[in-house]
This record gives C-alpha cells, sequence and structure tokens, in this order.
C-alpha cells in the first residue's frame, strides 16, 4: 500500500519534471537543481520519499514500496530524474507503468549492490554517527556547496539509521539492472567516476548501452555531483544535455 509523500514545487505551468533523491537525503537537497529546471521551461516537483524528510515513516522500505508511493503521485511526468537510490526508484516505477513518465535520466543510479554488502550498509551509515551538524558535514565533505553540508544535515536529522539499514537489509539482493535494461521508455545513464567516489561501475553503463539505452560517462564527478561546489556547473550541463536529448532516442 503506497503512502503519501510530502512535495515541493517549482515553476508552474509547464512541462513537468519529477526529481527523485538518494536515500538519507530529501527534496530539499535539489534547491540549486531545480531554478535551474525551471528556467529551462519545467515545472519542477520532488518528494521525500517514505523515511525522508516530511513524508512518513514506514515498517517497510522495499524498492517497489517506494515506486509504488511516486506512481501514487501520479503520472504525466516529461522527464522523471532519480539520483542513486531514487534512479533504483524512478526505474522501477517506470517497468511498472511505463506510461508515467516520457523519459528517464537516471545519475550514478543505485542499480546493483555488491554481496556482501557490508562495505556499503557501513557507509551509508557513517552520516549517523557523526553530530547532524553542517560543520560536520562539511569536514566530511569539503567539495560541497556549504548549503548542501547543511541541507544533508538536517536530511539526515530526520531520518534515522533504522531505515537505512532495513533499506539495504529489506532488499537484498539489491538488483534492479533488468528492469533498467528492459525500460520501454528513452533513458539516459549518467555515469560518475568510480575513481571519485560514484557508485556505479562502469562496465554496468557500459553494458547497458549495448542493451539500448544511452550511457554517458561523467569523468571526475563524485557520488552526488549536484552538492559539488566546483563541479556543479559541469553537472549541470550534463543533466541538461540528457534531458535535452531524450525525445531523440527511441524505445
Amino acid at each position: 500500500m503506497s503512502l503519501p509523500l510530502a512535495t515541493k514545487s517549482w515553476g508552474a505551468g509547464g512541462r513537468r519534471l519529477l526529481l527523485l533523491h538518494g536515500i538519507s537525503s530529501n527534496a530539499d537537497g535539489w534547491w540549486r537543481v531545480a531554478p535551474r529546471l525551471v528556467e529551462a521551461g519545467f515545472e519542477v516537483v520532488a518528494p521525500d520519499l517514505r523515511g525522508h524528510g516530511g513524508s512518513a515513516r514506514a515498517d517497510s522500505y522495499l524498492l517497489t514500496e517506494h515506486a509504488e508511493d511516486v506512481l501514487a503521485l501520479g503520472g504525466g511526468w516529461e522527464v522523471a530524474v532519480g539520483h542513486s537510490m531514487g534512479g533504483a526508484v524512478a526505474a522501477l516505477a517506470s517497468s511498472l507503468d511505463p506510461g508515467w513518465a516520457k523519459g528517464l535520466v537516471l545519475y550514478d543510479p543505485a542499480l546493483a549492490l555488491p554481496e556482501p554488502r557490508d562495505d556499503e550498509l557501513e557507509w551509508l551509515l557513517e552520516p549517523y554517527r557523526r553530530p547532524a551538524t553542517a560543520e560536520a558535514m562539511v569536514e566530511a565533505n569539503p567539495s560541497w556547496h556549504p548549503e548542501d553540508c547543511r541541507i544533508k544535515a538536517e536530511a539526515v536529522a530526520v531520518s534515522d539509521a533504522d531505515m537505512v539499514r532495513a533499506t539495504v537489509e529489506g532488499n537484498r539482493p539489491w538488483n534492479v539492472v533488468e528492469e533498467t535494461a528492459a525500460l520501454q521508455v528513452p533513458a539516459v545513464i549518467l555515469g560518475s567516476d568510480p575513481a571519485a567516489g560514484g557508485i556505479m561501475p562502469v562496465t554496468l553503463g557500459e553494458w547497458l548501452a549495448s542493451q539500448g539505452l544511452t550511457y554517458r560517462f561523467m569523468p571526475g564527478a563524485e557520488h552526488s555531483p549536484h552538492r559539488d561546489a566546483a563541479g556543479f556547473e559541469g553537472f549541470m550541463g550534463h543533466l541538461t544535455e540528457s534531458i535535452a536529448f531524450l525525445p531523440t532516442l527511441g524505445r
């Protein structure tokens, strides 16, 4: 059963675009991305996924349940953009309802996590071991914009480690590669650089490209390039070019 999601909106009356955040984040994290997409002619909506931000906590955090929550927001999206876990959710939502969005952009999406995943879980839980302050987030992520550090610290403070643990443990084996490869709508995969902290292997991106999706590698991009102070403009270039490219693709 789907849960109602808190949402933020930017712009009005334009083409509709949905932004889906990653684990332990929320809609506030799109503070720089969304206004730029409004300037490009989009009406932008971003939910807080279950267990995040202003949305309700849940007993379960299956990726399919996240997808059902997102589908309950309605369809007719011209583009759905998903980061990290949000990329997996967007792919699943589109696989469940191909008419939900006309196209997808998934950047550094968490499409598969290798087993065993203890290292991945510890990495995701690390922010909960520090004080939930902007200063602690700056120390851990010196390349991020200070406002992103503040927002991420607040997002961690209003979520909890049990949600993260339940998300990782409850979705074993974490793998939506098959659903992504079988998408019936145009999709662009933006891969961050594993040498800079990206989580999607280049080999997976190249394999998805062999299945008819579009894969673009972002050299030097970290896992969350929308937070990178110096790399933000480069990331927005990749994102807006990918969105503009979607209508030219066929599936």
